[in-house]
């Protein structure tokens, strides 16, 4: 069964990548979408994708600035493995995936029973001394096998071709290794057929050792020509000299193996001869570290073949062994790399995590300081029977819990994918309520909070709750930025743009400004330009909560003289989204 996934190569979330399985996908700046681009030129409901009969399909959804498939607009069109998908100024990377070991059986079978090691006929040195350090230079050359030696133009010719070959394989790997949007068992998968076709074998397997016990497990399967990637129990099963595996994984050698039809060491495997393998070729992985696993090949002839024809040509021969050497290099280095990679990612997260509850932490001292303070008065007041000096503790606690609340609800907010409660609402009255909320707060501080709403109701699509949540954060910065200046004024205005069909709201002040430094990270988690009183969760909340409505937050700046932040959203978002129409 083919899955695929898309991964934004260039554009916000660059790095991310979304699974893609036989549904119906979309693709727009909408959070009802499965691949959701935060992209304020993205429409909300952009593109999708959708599995057909004859494999995947792009379409555009009446986008304002269009689907691009390689380069070239579309309507709708089959997309493949490798192909580019951009929308707006996000481009994003294709991929089918028809290979799932980790979902199923590989068909791989590691075979025990006779030392097998007799066969072999052919074996290199110990790869990992012969990537020795300060030995990189001349490693190609050393694994293919060194210079060209003296002999006849025919035999330079063979070699030159040979050489090319060779060099065009691992090209072909280093290419899909330096694939920002390949997966590892993709990368596998591709090392596998270009071994196959390079070294002319029928099978091949990728095994690698386990992280518990250490003992090789099959990772991934291919046969010639590129199938493998079927369901396991309709695939031949390929044996495995497991004695073999375990001589070139513990002593870091690559092997070739003789003709199974003629080797009595073989007879005892009677599954190997039922396969009909006639030869193999076994490398290790050789990793910056260690011996990660080994890559196996082998052809394949049936007995009654031999019988018919008397004697089958050898096919895998030394320069088949030293070139299975190099690709298992190479497959070693793209397991290292994916490791690191995900060894990278994992840190960063942890400590990004850290940086988090560090961060959260000194909010909540700072909080828990003022409920002690509060309460302090409050035990003083008790104790001396003074009501209002128990009334002014209470106030200090009070103010501390609705912060507790606020920074609580803003966590949660941020930290999860949330679809907006759509309502036809009255903007109006939820943004009046945000204002009645914060007039005692605007009291306190000594500032007008004017309100300049259109007359009548101002409906429109949205969340009441997200929406109120958002406004009343960015209200809350304005009346905190102009507290103690003397004539302080915010202006929180309502209306619609119809030329955009957008309802927006305005929170105007006339306080100092955003300075010059802090405005790229302005909507920055934990960014915070009112030192110990913010905690820089609530213009980041804020515009989440209205990029979830398919909208998003502007900022006009005048230094010295005060801001205005807008937030904005389509009117009627159901009814778009039900049609599908643009943003």
């Amino acid at each position: 069964m083919s899955t695929a996934s898309l991964l934004i190569v260039e554009g916000v979330g660059r790095g991310t990548r979304f699974q893609i399985g036989r549904q119906r996908v979309g693709i727009g700046r909408s959070s009802e979408n499965v691949v959701r681009v935060e992209d304020s030129e993205v429409s909300r409901f952009h593109a999708a994708i959708q599995w057909q009969a004859s494999g995947f399909k792009l379409v555009d959804l009446g986008s304002a600035n269009g689907t691009l498939l390689n380069g070239v607009r579309i309507e709708t069109a089959a997309i493949v493995d490798g192909d580019q998908l951009q929308v707006a100024n996000t481009l994003l990377a294709f991929q089918v995936h028809d290979v799932n070991p980790s979902r199923g059986r590989v068909p791989v079978d590691l075979v025990a029973g006779n030392d097998d090691r007799s066969s072999i006929v052919g074996e290199t040195a110990n790869v990992m001394a012969t990537l020795r350090p300060g030995a990189a230079g001349g490693e190609a050359a050393a694994l293919l096998g060194g210079e060209l030696s003296p002999g006849s133009a025919e035999d330079w010719s063979v070699s030159a071709v040979e050489a090319l070959a060779s060099l065009g394989a691992l090209y072909r790997i280093s290419e899909q290794v330096a694939d920002p949007a390949a997966t590892l068992d993709t990368i596998l998968v591709t090392i596998l057929d270009v071994a196959l076709d390079v070294v002319s074998a029928d099978r091949g397997c990728v095994l690698m050792a386990s992280p518990d016990t250490g003992a090789p497990v099959p990772r991934v399967y291919r046969a010639r020509g590129g199938s493998g990637h079927g369901e396991p129990d309709e695939t031949p099963t390929m044996p495995v000299p497991r004695s073999i595996v375990d001589l070139v994984m513990t002593g870091g050698r690559a092997v070739r193996t003789s003709d199974a039809q003629r080797d009595d060491r073989f007879s005892g495997g009677g599954s190997i001869l039922q396969a009909g393998v006639r030869e193999a070729v076994c490398a290790p992985l050789v990793g910056r570290q260690a011996v990660l696993g080994a890559i196996y090949l082998d052809t394949t002839t049936r007995v009654d073949e031999v019988v018919a024809e008397g004697e089958v040509n050898e096919r895998l021969t030394e320069e088949s062994l030293r070139l299975l050497v190099a690709i298992g290099r190479q497959a070693a280095l793209a397991i290292d790399g994916q490791r690191s990679h995900q060894a990278l990612v994992q840190a960063e997260r942890l400590a990004a995590v850290g940086q988090t509850i560090a961060t959260l932490s000194h909010h909540i001292k700072n909080i828990l300081q003022g409920v002690r303070g509060g309460s302090y008065l409050i035990n003083l007041g008790l104790k001396d029977h003074d009501e209002q000096l128990i009334q002014r503790g209470w106030g200090i606690v009070d103010r501390n819990q609705g912060r507790i609340y606020d920074l609580v609800m803003d966590m949660l907010t941020y930290s999860t994918d949330r679809v907006p409660a759509w309502n036809r609402a009255d903007v109006n009255a939820t943004v009046s309520d945000v204002c009645e909320l914060l007039q005692s707060r605007a009291d306190e501080a000594r500032v007008v909070l004017e309100r300049v709403f259109p007359e009548g109701a101002c409906e429109a699509d949205y969340d009441p709750e997200g929406i109120h949540r958002a406004v009343l954060n960015v209200v809350t910065n304005a009346i905190d930025a102009v507290e103690g200046r003397p004539g302080a004024v915010v202006v929180v205005e309502v209306g619609v743009d119809p030329s955009v069909a957008a309802v927006f709201v305005d929170i105007d002040d006339n306080g100092p400004g955003i300075p010059e430094d802090e405005l790229p990270r302005l909507f920055s988690l934990f960014a915070s330009t009112k030192g110990a009183r913010g905690t820089g969760l609530g213009l980041a909340v804020s515009r989440k909560i209205v990029g979830e409505h398919g909208g998003e937050i502007q900022v006009e700046n005048r230094p010295g003289a005060g801001c205005r932040f807008r937030l904005t959203w389509p009117v009627d978002a159901v009814s778009d989204e039900a049609v599908g129409g643009d943003g």
